[in-house]
């Protein structure tokens, strides 16, 4: 009685579509909120490193000497912390998985060499440097925000007994340090910070 359940069973499979897909012979269509794998654009990166420090996996590494983003992929876990970390917007969660290997795959992604011939790039112009208005609150916030700590803002506080003001309202940037970025400058209420 078992023996022709299983011959019904194998005679019915004959004639019909595979249950499974033949992958990676025949691709399969990704759902559009499907995240599989991240990816760079490199030439718009400027290694601020934002991206690893966000990231909870410790996934990312970026190396400004050696002008290089490194991801491992089996530490990777698609969170998009990183893609929505990104001041440049270099980063995407792709919807195709990371191709099949039997070893742990880690992608090394290499800035290009500045094409001196070239036009600057507008996200960081040569020479650009960060400027602060008049308009300036001494809030800090934009110190606050600035992921390189390049910013230092103090306030002149009222004395209580004379109520005078004490100290000075200074607001600095290292220029060593500032990657320019803009987070400080999208992060101002006044919207006195600009990039020159």
């Amino acid at each position: 009685m078992a023996v022709l359940k299983i011959g019904k069973m194998v005679m019915g499979s004959l004639f019909k579509k595979p249950a499974t897909l033949m992958y990676p012979v025949i691709p399969r269509k990704w759902q559009e909120r499907t995240r599989g794998h991240i990816d760079i654009v490199i030439d718009d990166c400027i290694l601020c490193g934002i991206c690893a420090k966000k990231c909870p996996t410790q996934a990312i590494t970026v190396a400004k000497d050696a002008k290089s983003w490194t991801i491992h992929r089996m530490q990777c876990v698609q969170c998009s912390s990183c893609v929505e970390a990104c001041p440049k917007k270099c980063l995407v969660n792709k919807n195709e998985y990371t191709t099949p290997s039997t070893e742990k795959t880690v992608d090394v992604f290499e800035k290009p060499a500045a094409d001196e011939s070239a036009a600057p790039a507008a996200a960081i112009p040569e020479g650009g440097t960060l400027k602060c208005a008049d308009t300036c609150i001494y809030c800090g916030i934009c110190a606050k925000k600035c992921p390189q700590d390049a910013l230092k803002v103090s306030r002149a506080k009222k004395n209580a007994e004379t109520g005078e003001l004490e100290g000075e309202n200074i607001w600095s940037v290292n220029r060593d340090e500032c990657i320019l970025c803009g987070i400080c400058v999208e992060a101002c209420p006044k919207k006195s910070l600009t990039i020159e």
